[in-house]
């Protein structure tokens, strides 16, 4: 299974995150389970909680924080999306490089505007990290290829857990420096 992750997350995320809903669901398996923890009879009686497998990468994911199944399959999805988007890099070559059509509606002037509940948000992610893994970690380069600044970019990294560790992880294994917010 190792080798077979290893080919599917070379496809990248863009090519995962970028199918539409129902092809994105056919390829994921989903579990639903008792959870643990305090929660009463209800807790006891229903299979609420909710594991996510994308098959394709082996990448799994939990929620189990609502009572309410469809909530809880709805948060894992997101998670899975964001997951997908900080473990899996498209090779982009900067040579030419323009941005997808739909990032004019997530760059507003020199920022990024995008809400973590918006479906664009885990295909910015990923396009972010690969476009800074593309210009060897350097932050105001990946800025300067996506037209906005680099305060914005570090903003937008530093304000998701997910997107800050791999972008950190992006920099290690290019040799340089954590990036830091202040």
């Amino acid at each position: 299974m190792a080798d077979a992750t290893a080919v599917n997350l070379a496809r990248g995320a863009t090519y995962w995150l970028n199918l539409n809903e129902s092809a994105f669901h056919e390829s994921v398996r989903i579990e639903h389970y008792r959870g643990p923890g305090p929660g009463g009879q209800k807790r006891n009686k229903t299979s609420n909680s909710v594991r996510l497998t994308h098959t394709p990468t082996g990448i799994q994911v939990v929620a189990s924080e609502s009572r309410t199944t469809s909530i809880n399959e709805h948060n894992a999805f997101r998670r899975l999306r964001l997951k997908l988007a900080t473990s899996a890099r498209t090779v982009i070559d900067p040579r030419g490089f323009e941005p997808p059509p739909w990032w004019q509606s997530v760059a507003h002037g020199q920022r990024i505007a995008i809400a973590e509940r918006n479906p664009l948000y885990p295909s910015a992610a990923a396009l972010v990290l690969d476009v800074l893994d593309a210009m060897k970690s350097s932050a105001a380069d990946a800025a300067a290829m996506l037209g906005i600044s680099t305060s914005s970019l570090v903003r937008f990294l530093h304000d998701e857990p997910a997107l800050w560790i791999a972008a950190n992880a992006i920099r290690k294994a290019n040799r340089k420096q954590p990036l830091r917010y202040e």
